[in-house]
């Protein structure tokens, strides 16, 4: 843990509040789904990940909330005098908060947290809203002046208008929406943009009157943006008074509007349909081939770096190493933040605070999970694990057997149900809990202009059935410490696709470990798998 920091902002959000009530401090940017160092709890407590909640009382006192990705890094990053609560797998920040204050607590929210969320809390607790001082804002650091463009139409096929008469058919005429998704406007506009670090959407939000074919996009900087036909442009900081101005009912998905733009609303209205998520996921051919050539040199770029592996190179070394690796292949960004990783750091599940002093030396196991943007604004993700030496320990090559075993079943299964896929990985993968290593994420998430840009979620709680040409991650590891305090994880990722016959296709083509790999724990079918894997790339 880092040393305890005093903080003046500690005052100015203690100040809101009076002997027994609570405040709430996120991690995310609630309006654009972007997190961002400088919020509140980035602030207040140190942590960095890219998901988490922290609450405040009158005294200052902190407690921070992060799920089992984090369970490690939480400890490394906050300050001293933070209380940590982990998360069990499958755990929402919801039910801990629960379990943690008594019902009918006065709670203040952020005037721009979730509807949906703030409508399930409200049911526990008594709510405040406040509002985060703008000066005290500092996401916004992340937004540059980039041009907001039009992706290549040789990938995305419809342009704005076929993509509207499609919509007007799956919604009454009459019908007036505002759609707060990042994911579906790039979809609806082909609109992309690189002002915000590891993204391509653009912070937006589009209305859509249908009945008029009046469409209207607003964004930060309309002038830095491409012209569609039939679209007009509008700033963002107008859109309050714009919507508060229309007296029809206006329909929005509750789980992307805030509540600030909620109360602008005369006359809201729940999108119960909900499809333009669905469908977006769903990849045109054209698409499928463009991202199979970003996967190519995606590919390309990490086994530029493996061959560049040597004693002596601190993480902070070998992060420098890929991304130089990344934009040589003409990728335009990462499309997250490179999550590296040496021996005893490799237990940390979503680990990105590099170490100057971790230093690779013969014998180290190296996890790399990274992804590139390319020109069309499409993400890519991949996880490799490495052994950097010659004589991998019988441990070392039990547990990345298993984590490919787990892939390779979920890769040949043709089940569509992202649950029950999860839970087939999980079966395989306990099979390593009696050494003390576990899988506690999920199997995986959908991909596009982002790199969470679901459906479908594979995970333990997950209802969503997988269709024919969604992108999906399927990502098993197994993370832990075995009583003689050997502490290390694996993981394996690669972004797939199905046929209509649920046949998986893989746009990797990357090799597998071959050092860590005891054919002895493998089934016949599965050694042929591997044989003719290790050949493709």
């Amino acid at each position: 843990m880092k040393s305890i920091k005093t903080n003046s902002q500690i005052k100015i959000y203690s100040d809101i509040l009076k002997e027994g009530e609570f405040l709430l401090l996120k991690s995310v940017d609630s309006y654009f789904n972007t997190p961002f160092k400088g919020s509140p709890l980035n602030i207040l407590t140190n942590f960095s990940g890219s998901c988490g909640e922290a609450i405040m009382d009158k005294t200052g006192k902190i407690k921070i909330f992060v799920d089992s990705r984090y369970h490690i890094l939480v400890e490394k990053q906050v300050f001293q005098d933070i209380e940590i609560y982990k998360m069990p797998l499958g755990e929402t920040f919801f039910e801990a908060f629960k379990k943690n204050y008594p019902q009918n607590s006065i709670l203040h929210i952020p005037i721009d947290v979730k509807l949906s969320d703030y409508l399930m809390f409200d049911k526990y607790f008594d709510l405040r809203t406040y509002k985060i001082p703008e000066k005290y804002i500092k996401n916004y650091d992340l937004i540059k002046k980039a041009p907001v463009f039009l992706a290549d139409k040789k990938v995305y096929k419809n342009d704005f208008s076929s993509k509207m008469n499609k919509l007007k058919k799956l919604y009454p005429k009459k019908c007036k929406i505002v759609i707060f998704n990042l994911d579906d406007i790039c979809w609806l506009t082909n609109l992309r943009s690189f002002q915000t670090m590891n993204s391509s959407t653009f912070r937006s939000i589009l209305y859509l009157d249908l009945k008029n074919s009046n469409y209207v996009l607003f964004l930060d900087n309309p002038s830095y943006a491409d012209k569609i036909e039939n679209l007009k442009y509008m700033k963002l900081s107008a859109f309050k008074n714009f919507i508060n101005s229309i007296d029809d009912e206006i329909e929005f998905r509750y789980q992307d509007i805030t509540l600030d733009n909620f109360l602008s609303i005369k006359k809201p209205k729940e999108d119960k349909k909900s499809c333009l998520s669905l469908i977006s996921s769903v990849k045109l051919k054209s698409e499928i081939d463009y991202l199979k050539k970003c996967y190519k040199k995606l590919d390309t770029a990490i086994l530029s770096f493996k061959n560049k592996l040597r004693i002596g190179l601190s993480e902070c070394d070998l992060v420098k190493i890929f991304e130089e690796e990344l934009l040589k292949t003409g990728a335009i960004s990462t499309s997250f933040k490179t999550i590296l990783s040496l021996n005893e750091n490799t237990a940390s599940i979503h680990y990105s605070s590099y170490d100057k002093n971790k230093i690779l030396n013969d014998e180290s196991i190296i996890l790399l999970d990274c992804g590139g943007y390319w020109s069309n604004g499409y993400a890519t993700d991949i996880t490799r694990t490495f052994y950097f030496g010659k004589n991998p320990s019988q441990l070392y090559k039990k547990i990345y057997t298993y984590v490919l075993k787990a892939f390779i079943r979920c890769y040949m299964s043709n089940e569509t149900d992202s649950k029950k896929l999860d839970n087939m990985a999980r079966k395989i993968l306990s099979e390593c809990n009696k050494d003390g290593f576990y899988f506690d994420h999920g199997l995986g998430h959908g991909i596009g202009t982002s790199v969470h840009q679901n459906p479908p979620c594979l995970s333990l709680n997950s209802k969503d059935i997988i269709m024919p040409y969604q992108v999906h991650s399927i990502e098993p590891g197994l993370y832990g410490k075995t009583k003689d305090g050997l502490q290390f994880g694996a993981r394996i990722e690669n972004c797939v696709y199905s046929d209509i016959n649920y046949k998986k296709y893989s746009l990797s083509k990357f090799p597998f470990e071959e050092l860590l790999i005891d054919y002895e724990l493998l089934e016949n079918i599965e050694k042929e798998f591997i044989k003719k894997w290790q050949i493709g790339m």
